[in-house]
């Protein structure tokens, strides 16, 4: 065991060089004891940008908590119909009046957030009038609730979801006035004005029928299609209420087909168009199939078109469904190229074949307008607008990497940016600036006194302090200054783990004496817990796109295990490992369990497996495999770690009782598992946390790679740092 124990001694006292800080950047001091100073915040699993500060001195320090003059766009929403944009990210709520032209912070955060997750989405409705959101109450699960935006006034819809960080359990009518949501295995409908007031009918009368938010979809404001089992459905949304009282007797609607496989609400989805007459069915993220509805009987619908996803060149991370004015889909694949490129989007229509209309490089996904005849989307540092119908470009925006993007109406977008946000108009093909969204270095005009910011692209912007938006002006003259005879302002050094260095007001006058702006950026802190993600190839290449995609969104390391068998069946997706920079380690060259195994386990045994995955791993990508290994299911005895020894690799422990491998053969909850991972990880002060890709044999009808993102944000939350297995 003196392997394994050297092991932990050095994974415990290793400090990584990828620990997440604060950083405090450059500092600008007027005389009237004002100072405007960024701060930087590189964070596991959201985006980093450099904010502007400003803050007034007295008495050496500041006199109130200092005052955000940038915002950055983490996540957007428009509500009141179009009239506030809504912009919310680590450190508050902000909302943009078009009306007033003036933004206002609606909740900011005490202090400097050390310990920042990714802003979970809402959804509001149509018109802007409500918003639904989850509000966290453990690792892994929240309240879903309704709001009034305009009142703030929020009724329970559920006691218990799962947290999400994509996209929410409910689905608005085009109007906003009926709300359909997911409850317990159920969809249910409700008036949000009603809930609110409380005066809806009682929810054992407002069912729609089993499944999930999955198995519903508005087709127009009239119609809504559900999907139960093999049955398609067609309800009036006038006929909801009374549908809901008596579903006993008269059923879940009007049947309008019968679909040629069952529908998994878990893993399936589907879109409908406006007609009610044909429909796409998504299976599993693979099958694609275009459907006529008849609505004459409940036969077996017309398949126009089906086709799995078959692309030699990248594999498949998400895919979007929408329809032009003639009522045809169109189907957009989000790919993740086998090479190592950026994802890419594809776009087809769909009719008895698919035909692509489109291919865009680097590319983030769909924004459709409201009236359904144009669609925006970002690649890289520029947002294009496309017709859906003719598929002519008709409008691009450059100049910045574009994280968000919100319709006002048809011919006016909101874009928020790396460096600001902006109010685009499709008419004019002109844009301007509402909001920065970050800023290099802020600086004090002398001449007037007021604020000048830099977003480092040459371009400058200066603040007005009434209405807190910002304008475009020349370049002025610049000439920062970090003491006026009564404080200096500096970056120091700090005992906190968590900061890269503080910033200090040192009194020049009076009696002297140095105070930091953030008292708890000066106050020592143990290093965070390190973990190791450690993803198992078995026999299955099932959700590597997706684990591979959100590891790029959050840049978490992690370390992948694969197995002999794995690479000779899958050498594009092993390649792919690597060409996107993961380190890979040996599961032995089959999926046999080294412990409970007829066979003789004797040292030559291992080190022929072991020597077999090596040339096949080397045969595929060219590369070797780092000399860490552990047995197929984390079964691990001594002569392993012996054997393993003697052939001059590693053995890697995951030290958990209970791991994803091991739960395989149950139908474990994903937020069981994530939490046992949590107790595990505390009383052991870090570990590995394997996760199994795929796996044909398991009987895991919801599995944990699915939930990637809810499971790193977990372990952010109670205080990790992710390092790779070799770093430990």
């Amino acid at each position: 065991m003196k392997k394994l124990v050297s092991f932990i001694f050095a994974f415990t006292t290793v400090i990584s060089l990828l620990s997440a800080k604060i950083s405090f950047g450059s500092i600008d001091i007027n005389q009237k004891d004002e100072v405007l100073f960024t701060v930087k915040q590189e964070m596991t699993g959201t985006n980093t940008y450099r904010s502007l500060f400003l803050t007034k001195i007295k008495n050496g320090s500041p006199e109130k908590q200092p005052e955000l003059l940038t915002c950055y766009p983490e996540q957007m929403e428009l509500l009141q119909g179009g009239k506030i944009l809504q912009l919310r990210n680590r450190y508050g709520t902000g909302r943009y009046n078009s009306e007033t032209a003036t933004f206002n912070w609606q909740e900011t955060v005490e202090d400097l957030p050390e310990d920042s997750l990714p802003v979970s989405p809402y959804s509001v409705s149509p018109d802007g009038k409500y918003l639904c959101k989850i509000e966290k109450i453990n690792t892994s699960s929240g309240i879903l609730s309704v709001q009034n935006v305009a009142t703030g006034k929020t009724a329970v819809l559920c006691d218990e979801v799962m947290q999400s960080y994509e996209k929410l359990p409910v689905k608005w009518s085009i109007s906003g006035s009926i709300l359909l949501y997911e409850k317990e295995g159920f969809v249910y409908f409700c008036n949000p004005d009603a809930v609110l007031r409380g005066v809806e009918m009682d929810e054992m009368y407002r069912k729609i029928g089993r499944g999930t938010i999955n198995s519903v979809n508005w087709a127009s404001d009239k119609y809504l299609v559900y999907i139960d089992d093999y049955l398609v459905y067609q309800i009036n949304a006038k006929e909801l209420y009374t549908l809901g009282l008596y579903s006993g007797i008269i059923g879940q609607g009007k049947a309008i087909g019968r679909l040629p496989s069952q529908f998994n609400p878990k893993a399936d989805r589907f879109s409908v168009n406006s007609s009610v007459n044909s429909l796409v069915i998504i299976q599993n993220n693979r099958l694609f199939s275009y459907l006529r509805i008849e609505k004459q009987s409940c036969d077996y619908l017309d398949v126009i078109f089906s086709k799995p996803y078959t692309d030699s060149s990248a594999s498949l991370v998400d895919s979007y469904v929408f329809w032009d004015r003639y009522d045809n889909p169109i189907l957009w694949l989000e790919k993740l190229p086998y090479d190592g490129k950026k994802e890419r989007g594809s776009v087809y229509k769909l009719s008895s074949k698919a035909t692509q209309v489109l291919e865009i490089e680097d590319s983030g996904k769909p924004f459709i307008s409201p009236d359904g005849d144009k669609v925006a989307f970002f690649a890289g540092a520029a947002i294009y607008v496309y017709d859906i119908n003719t598929w002519q470009r008709s409008a691009e925006l450059y100049g910045e990497k574009i994280s968000s993007a919100l319709w006002i109406n048809r011919s006016v977008i909101y874009v928020g940016g790396d460096k600001t946000v902006r109010r685009w108009n499709l008419l004019t093909n002109t844009y301007e600036t509402i909001l920065l969204s970050s800023a290099t270095a802020g600086y004090w005009n002398h001449t007037d006194g007021s604020i000048i910011a830099d977003t480092s692209s040459g371009i400058y912007y200066k603040y007005n302090r009434n209405s807190h938006i910002w304008s475009k002006v020349a370049a002025p003259e610049i000439s920062p200054v970090v003491q006026n005879g009564r404080y200096r302002v500096f970056n120091g050094t700090t005992p906190n783990s968590q900061y890269e260095n503080a910033l200090y007001v040192r009194t020049l006058s009076k009696t002297a004496v140095t105070k930091p702006v953030y008292t708890k950026s000066a106050v020592k802190t143990q290093p965070y817990k390190k973990v190791a993600l450690a993803f198992d190839a078995y026999d299955n290449a099932d959700g590597l796109s997706r684990i591979l995609s959100i590891l790029q969104k959050y840049n978490v390391p992690a370390t992948f295990f694969v197995n002999g068998e794995f690479v000779r069946r899958y050498p594009n997706e092993t390649k792919q490992i690597v060409k996107n920079g993961y380190d890979c380690g040996s599961m032995f060259f089959s999926c046999t369990d080294l412990v409970n195994n007829p066979f003789v386990v004797d040292e030559q045994f291992i080190r022929r497996g072991l020597a077999r995955d090596e040339d096949e791993f080397f045969n595929c990508t060219g590369e070797e495999l780092s000399l860490y290994w552990h047995a197929p299911y984390h079964s691990v005895e001594p002569k392993l770690i012996t054997y393993g020894d003697a052939a001059g690799y590693t053995y890697v422990n995951s030290y958990h009782n209970n791991n994803d491998c091991d739960k395989l053969d149950k139908d474990t909850k994903p937020e069981q598992l994530i939490q046992e991972y949590i107790d595990s990880l505390n009383a052991t002060n870090g570990g590995i946390v394997p996760v199994t890709i795929g796996f044909s044999q398991g009987n895991r009808t919801d599995p944990l790679y699915n939930y990637l993102d809810l499971l790193i944000c977990a372990l952010l939350n109670s205080g990790v740092e992710f390092v790779t297995v070799n770093q430990l």
